[in-house]
């Protein structure tokens, strides 16, 4: 005896009259031919696109995924976090992989993928039957590349601009910082007063340091900064792991520094020769209140300037107590004069 292939579901003892009509009730869950390729709709795209993803990038991306039914398998927003993933290395089914190619940042797109580009006959696991098509509801939230640098788009310029940040500047500035799809992080508006930074000394992420230098007073910008250079693959402060930050930046005060480890500058050449000069009385020593009186000067006419970050008294005293090599309270002009390092015998200059 043969059995037509439906027989085998019947129950057992089940018959089927002779000359009988059979009738089926079939529920179609997907259909797909074997030369299909992924099938992409994209939805939305915002405008601007910078640029599109291609093959090395990092890119983190939320999805529903759903069978030809609308049956929903898996989410990343169910575990409220992108999925994070290199393209083109293999991480993700095939299909997907090709998916991500030429995507824009905040990007919509629906993309439906045959089982050969998925997971195959077998599936996977309990979840996902052999043979099923399956349909990802995406949107990309960021990519970048590990050798991406700081993007700076300059919203504002004032047209008078005569000083520009640079390092061990003290700058006040004001900022918003969001991820790219929008999602405000933090601001300078959270706090009492914005805030007051020396340039170049380590203090900030390294990708916004580099987006201020440069920066008239009143100019606004929009700095991107890539995660390698902000917070990386850590968690920091709310922010996702690896996620490509945007700053919204504008300068408010601008007060040019000195070199890292200087309290004081000269912007021309020192008075020749210097101790007379800095002996206002002729006394033939120089105590710290004359000596405080000497270096404001210089500093009021644009001779000399003092090291921003650091209270003015503060830094007079430490200049002061550089100069003053015996701590007796006063410098002469023999501890002005040029020190001999005997062990290296170089020569060298302090401060002054």
């Amino acid at each position: 005896m043969v059995l037509c292939w439906w027989e085998t579901f019947l129950s057992p003892g089940t018959k089927i009259p002779p000359y009988a009509t059979v009738i089926f009730d079939v529920l179609l869950v997907d259909l797909f031919n074997v030369k299909d390729d992924i099938n992409v709709e994209v939805q939305m795209i915002p405008q601007p696109c910078r640029r599109k993803a291609v093959l090395g990038d990092f890119i983190r991306y939320h999805y529903n995924a759903t069978f030809q039914d609308g049956t929903i398998f898996d989410s990343s927003y169910a575990r409220n976090s992108t999925y994070n993933t290199f393209i083109g290395m293999g991480h993700v089914i095939a299909g997907i992989d090709k998916a991500l190619q030429g995507v824009c940042v905040g990007e919509w797109r629906r993309v439906t993928v045959p089982p050969h580009l998925a997971y195959g006959e077998t599936g996977s696991g309990e979840l996902i039957p052999g043979s099923a098509v399956l349909i990802f509801d995406m949107h990309i939230i960021d990519f970048h590349n590990p050798k991406d640098q700081v993007h700076i788009n300059v919203t504002n310029k004032p047209a008078a601009c005569n000083l520009t940040s640079d390092a061990n500047d003290l700058i006040l500035y004001r900022y918003n910082c969001s991820l790219l799809d929008g999602t405000r992080l933090y601001s300078s508006d959270d706090y009492p007063e914005p805030p007051r930074v020396i340039l170049g000394q380590g203090k900030l992420i390294s990708g916004l340091d580099e987006g201020l230098h440069g920066m008239c007073v009143l100019e606004r910008r929009e700095i991107t900064v890539p995660p390698h250079l902000a917070h990386g693959a850590n968690d920091a402060m709310g922010i996702p792991t690896s996620a490509v930050l945007l700053f919204e930046v504008e300068l408010l005060q601008l007060q040019k520094g000195v070199p890292e480890g200087f309290l004081f500058i000269w912007l021309h050449d020192s008075p020749e020769p210097l101790f007379p000069a800095m002996d206002m009385n002729q006394d033939h020593k120089v105590l710290l209140e004359e000596f405080a009186a000497f270096i404001m000067l210089q500093v009021a006419e644009g001779r000399g300037r003092i090291h921003p970050g650091i209270d003015s008294d503060k830094a007079l005293k430490e200049m002061f107590r550089n100069q003053d090599r015996n701590t007796d309270g006063k410098i002469t002009e023999d501890e002005l004069n040029i020190i001999v390092n005997e062990e290296k015998e170089v020569v060298t200059h302090m401060e002054l």
